[in-house]
């Protein structure tokens, strides 16, 4: 008669070997991986749970997409993540709003009576990126208990006025998505005396057609964002209104082009304008794209007065640019 023993270790052997045949693993061929006794069963359990892991892994090989790549999915989803968490000191930036700072935000909107529409000032606060993103999602937390869910119940923001900090193109993006997520619509925009150096965000809002005027002088912005800005407007246009520049005053008699400032940059005239003209001509538009205020002609942000015919864009003292050449854009070469 066998020994129980013996018995144990070849149904262990029949089983690994079935086993080994599932998951392409080699059969155990010597005699110190048999088990003695009992031992058998805590062995074949664990097998069983790496048959069934190794059949899970190739379950899920077979339903990826073609060319799917779930490593770095995996990791554009923790980018993601990341991006939505506040700044953090190892990065060099604020953790967290300083003792008082939300009072102080709060106070700086102001709403009128409607309780639709407000001002924002942050004139000279010292904000930085850092802060800017602090501040974008303090402002997304309290725009909360006042509702509207969508545009058609949004809110308008009749200034905006961020000037005279230390926001780059990263700070003024945080705030622009901000104002975006809570639904508002932004009239007046002021940005000037910063560290701006990019305009594709400005440039966006712009496309919009909500904007009267924009306030960005006095930034590191060359002659191809100055360009994009004013290209943004000549090419803004919905299916019910057509083209939103020159945009109807409040009555619907007169037309006011968008009121840009951008003296004091980084912007090579020559460039600029040729880099309008090509833009421009691609759009195909028959009206006046420019008018250049100097203070002599009495235009304003509500009218032209240098012409019957309004412009798309008024650009107020734009040949007045910084005297250091950092920054300004070189024409590229064919």
């Amino acid at each position: 008669e066998r020994p129980r023993e013996a018995d144990a270790a070849d149904e262990w052997m029949r089983k690994r070997l079935d086993m080994s045949r599932r998951v392409g693993e080699d059969p155990p061929k010597t005699e110190e991986e048999r088990p003695r006794g009992a031992t058998w069963v805590q062995k074949d359990k664990q097998e069983q749970g790496r048959n069934k892991q190794g059949k899970n892994q190739q379950d899920s090989k077979m339903w990826q997409r073609p060319g799917h790549d779930r490593k770095k999915e995996e990791d554009e989803e923790e980018e993601e993540a990341a991006a939505e968490q506040p700044p953090t000191r190892a990065q060099g930036e604020v953790s967290a709003p300083k003792p008082g700072q939300q009072r102080a935000w709060e106070s700086a909107i102001r709403w009128r009576e409607d309780g639709r529409s407000f001002k924002i000032g942050m004139l000279g606060v010292s904000m930085d990126d850092a802060e800017a993103g602090m501040w974008a999602s303090w402002f997304r937390d309290y725009m909360k208990p006042y509702g509207g869910d969508d545009w058609g119940q949004g809110f308008l923001a009749q200034e905006v006025d961020f000037s005279k900090n230390y926001l780059t193109s990263i700070g003024v993006r945080r705030v622009l998505n901000a104002l975006w997520h809570a639904h508002v619509e932004v009239r007046v925009l002021k940005m000037h005396h910063n560290k701006l150096e990019l305009s594709n965000e400005v440039a966006g809002l712009i496309a919009t057609g909500c904007l009267r005027e924009v306030h960005l002088s006095h930034n590191l912005l060359d002659a191809n964002s100055g360009a994009e800005l004013v290209l943004a407007a000549a090419s803004a246009w919905t299916e019910d209104f057509g083209y939103l520049y020159p945009r109807a005053d409040e009555e619907g008699t007169d037309a006011e082009p968008l009121w840009l400032r951008l003296e004091m940059n980084c912007i090579d005239c020559p460039i600029f304008e040729r880099r309008l003209k090509a833009g421009y001509a691609r759009l195909k538009r028959q009206s006046k794209l420019v008018c250049h205020v100097d203070g002599t002609k009495g235009c304003s942000p509500h009218a032209c007065a240098a012409s019957s015919s309004p412009p798309i864009v008024h650009l107020p003292y734009l040949h007045t640019q910084r005297k250091d050449t950092a920054g300004i854009a070189v024409e590229p070469t064919a």
